[in-house]
C-alpha cells in the first residue's frame, strides 16, 4: 500500500473512531451479499463505506481505503484523503470549514514524510541492525529511539508529520534520520532568567567565550539553548538579549524531537522549544513555563512515594528535571535538563513506542532483546510487563489519587538480563490528582498540593483519573503493544489479553486485601460495555476549542471504545 492509501485508511478509521461529522451516529448498517456497508448521508450526497465489527477502539472498522457516493449512474468509487475529507467537512462553520482544509495539508505533509522515512529506514538498514551489544548504553538509548520513531502513532492518523518540518528540516533534526547538530544559544540578561535550581548546573554548561561572545561584555548575562530551527523564529528577543553567533554542544534529536541527547553525556538530555507541531495542528511544541515546576513536583512526590510504598519500591526511578530555565512566561525561551541515573550493567532503556517496532529484517525489536540469556520468552515477557505497569498505575490511581499521561514516549523500560522489568519514569507534567485522596494516602505532602501551577491538574471527579489509566496505560501503553506484538505473531492475541486482564485482576485483589475501594475501577474496567477514547483527531486538528469545548485538547473523550477486556474473560 503506498503513503497516500496508507494515510487515506488511517484518516477513515480515525473518522470512524471518533464519529466524525456523524459518522456513527447519523449513517446506518446495511448487509448486502454478506458485506456490512456504512451508510452516511451528507446535505451533498449519499456516501458508503464497507465496514467490518471490530473489539478494538473502534465498532466499526475499514480495512480498504476507497468508498462509493451515489450517482444518477449509480455508485462510483473514490478514494483520497482529500475527497475523503470534503466530503465530511460541514457545510456550515467556516472556522471548521477552514480546520478541515489545512488538515488536508498536515495529510500532504505526512505522506511526503513518511515516503522520506521509508527510504531511509532501508538506507541505515546496517546501523538499525546492530544487536544491544554492540553498543555501548547511550547508543542503545540513541537506537531505541530512532527505531521508535519509524513506527506511526497507534490511535492519531497523521502522526508521522512534522508539521512545520521541511525535507531538509526533517533530515537534519529528526529522529529517523539520527543526525548529530549542534545547539545554538542565547545570551539574556541574568536578570530576566529564571533557573529552578542554579547548583544543579551541569559542568559542561557553556561560557560565553565558547559560543563567540566575549566574556567581559556578557558576564552579567545567563546562556540558555535554542534549537537551531527556533532560532529563525525569534523575531523579538528580550531587551539586553544577543544571538551566540557559535554553535556549541553535539546532540542528537530523540523520538519526542524538541528533547535532545548530548553526544558526550548520553544520559542527560535537554528539552528546548521548537516551533513544530505534532499530534494536532494546535499541538505546537514550545514549552510552557509553569509545565517546568509541575512536572519537577511529580519528579519529587512520585519519587518519594515509590521509596515509602512497599509494592512501589523498586518498580521504578524518575529521571532529573531540577535544572530548568525560562525568561518571563516565553515559551520559546525555557529548557529543562533531563538526567537519567546512573547506568545499571547490562541495562537497555526503551520506550514503549518501540515495542511494535521493527528491525529492518523484519523481526520484531523486542525480539532482539529477549534473545539475550537471562531473559525470559516472549509470552512470559508480556506477563512481567502487564504486572508491572498494573501494580504502578492502578496503585498510583486507587492508593494515591494519582493517573499519570505516561504515554509510549514517557513510558521507560529498563531491560537488564538476569533483572526484573522496571520503569523510567520523566516529563510527568500534565498528571491529574485527586486531591482528598492524595492528602489521605499522604498526609506529609498534602501542603504541596498548593505548588501545583495547572488548574487542570487537580480533578474532583474519580472519572478524570479513569479516562487517563485507561486511555494512556490501558490502550496506548498495554492494548496498542499487544495488538502489535499480536499481529506480527510474536505473542498469541486472546492468551495475551486474558494475561492483561489476570495482571489487573491481581493488582486489584491486592489493593482490596490492603482496604483500597476498587468497585469504582472494577467497574469502568471489566463491567461496562464501552471504554472512553481520546478524539485526538477532532481536537487536535478539525474542531477548534470552542467547538469541542475542550479545556485540554489532549484530554478530550468520547465513550465509545467497545471494551476488549471483555474479550479476555474466561
Amino acid at each position: 500500500m503506498n503513503q497516500n492509501d496508507y494515510i487515506t485508511l488511517r484518516i477513515i478509521n480515525a473518522c470512524l473512531r471518533e464519529n466524525v461529522s456523524g459518522l456513527i451516529s447519523q449513517g446506518h448498517i446495511s448487509l448486502e451479499n454478506n458485506h456490512h456497508w456504512l451508510n452516511w448521508q451528507s446535505s451533498r450526497q449519499l456516501l458508503r463505506l464497507e465496514v467490518h465489527a471490530c473489539d478494538y477502539m473502534q465498532p466499526w472498522q475499514a480495512f480498504s481505503p476507497v468508498w462509493q457516493v451515489k450517482t444518477a449512474q449509480g455508485w462510483q468509487t473514490q478514494s483520497g484523503y482529500e475527497n475523503w475529507l470534503a466530503a465530511l467537512m460541514p457545510d456550515q462553520d467556516p472556522e471548521t470549514r477552514e480546520l478541515f482544509a489545512t488538515y488536508k495539508e498536515e495529510a500532504d505533509s505526512a505522506v511526503i514524510q513518511g515516503e522520506l522515512c521509508a527510504t531511509a529506514f532501508t538506507q541505515q538498514r546496517t546501523s538499525l541492525l546492530r544487536t544491544p551489544g554492540e553498543m555501548n548504553w547511550g547508543e542503545r538509548l540513541r537506537h531505541a529511539d530512532q527505531l521508535a520513531s519509524f513506527l506511526d502513532h497507534p490511535y492519531y492518523p497523521t502522526a508521522r508529520a512534522k508539521f512545520g518540518f521541511s525535507d531538509a528540516d526533517l533530515r537534519q533534526y529528526a529522529p529517523e534520520f539520527c543526525q548529530p547538530f549542534r545547539l545554538r544559544w542565547l545570551a539574556v540578561p541574568r536578570q530576566s532568567l529564571t533557573l529552578t535550581a542554579p547548583q544543579a548546573r551541569p559542568v559542561w554548561w557553556p561560557l560565553p567565550s565558547q559560543v563567540g561572545l566575549s566574556d567581559d561584555q556578557y558576564h552579567q548575562h545567563e546562556l540558555i539553548p535554542v534549537h537551531p530551527l527556533t532560532l529563525s523564529q525569534l523575531y523579538d528577543l528580550p531587551e539586553g538579549a544577543a544571538v551566540a553567533p557559535g554553535a556549541w554542544l553535539r546532540v542528537y534529536p530523540t523520538l519526542s524531537v524538541r528533547t535532545v541527547q548530548l553526544a558526550d553525556y548520553p544520559d542527560q538530555h535537554l528539552k528546548v522549544p521548537l516551533t513544530m507541531r505534532t499530534l494536532g495542528q494546535k499541538n505546537v511544541r514550545l514549552i510552557k513555563p509553569s509545565t517546568l515546576y509541575d512536572g519537577q513536583w511529580f519528579a519529587e512526590v512520585l519519587a518519594t512515594v515509590g521509596e515509602a510504598d512497599s509494592v512501589l519500591r523498586g518498580k521504578y526511578r524518575h529521571v532529573d528535571e531540577s535544572f530548568c530555565g525560562h525568561v518571563a512566561e516565553e515559551k520559546q525561551l525555557a529548557f529543562l535538563l533531563r538526567r537519567y541515573a546512573a547506568p545499571r550493567p547490562g541495562e537497555t532503556l526503551l520506550p514503549v513506542a518501540a515495542l511494535g517496532s521493527k528491525l529492518p529484517d523484519g523481526r520484531f525489536y523486542l525480539a532482539s532483546f529477549l534473545e539475550q540469556p537471562g531473559m525470559p520468552d516472549a509470552a512470559g515477557w508480556w506477563h512481567e510487563y502487564c504486572q508491572l505497569m498494573a501494580d504502578v498505575h492502578l496503585t498510583l490511581w486507587l492508593r494515591y489519587g494519582v493517573a499519570l499521561e505516561s504515554n509510549q514516549q514517557n513510558a521507560v523500560l529498563s531491560l537488564t538480563p538476569g533483572e526484573k522489568l522496571t520503569l523510567v519514569m520523566k516529563d510527568n507534567d500534565a498528571a491529574r490528582i485527586l486531591p482528598e485522596r492524595f492528602k489521605a494516602a499522604c498526609p506529609q505532602l498534602a501542603e504541596r498540593l498548593s505548588a501545583l501551577r495547572d488548574p487542570r491538574i487537580c480533578v474532583a471527579e474519580e472519572a478524570a483519573l479513569a479516562q487517563m489509566f485507561i486511555t494512556i496505560t490501558l490502550q496506548l501503553c498495554l492494548a496498542a503493544v499487544l495488538e502489535s506484538l499480536a499481529a506480527g505473531g510474536l505473542i498469541e492475541r486472546k492468551a495475551s489479553y486474558q494475561t492483561l486482564r489476570d495482571a489487573l485482576e491481581q493488582s486489584l485483589s491486592r489493593l482490596e486485601n490492603e482496604g483500597v475501594d476498587t468497585g469504582f475501577a472494577r467497574q469502568q474496567l471489566f463491567d461496562s460495555p464501552t471504554q472512553p477514547v481520546k478524539y485526538l483527531l477532532l481536537s487536535g486538528s478539525l474542531l477548534s476549542k470552542q467547538a469541542s469545548g475542550a479545556a485540554d485538547i489532549n484530554k478530550f473523550y468520547g465513550q465509545s471504545g467497545p471494551n476488549f477486556l471483555q474479550r479476555g474473560e474466561s
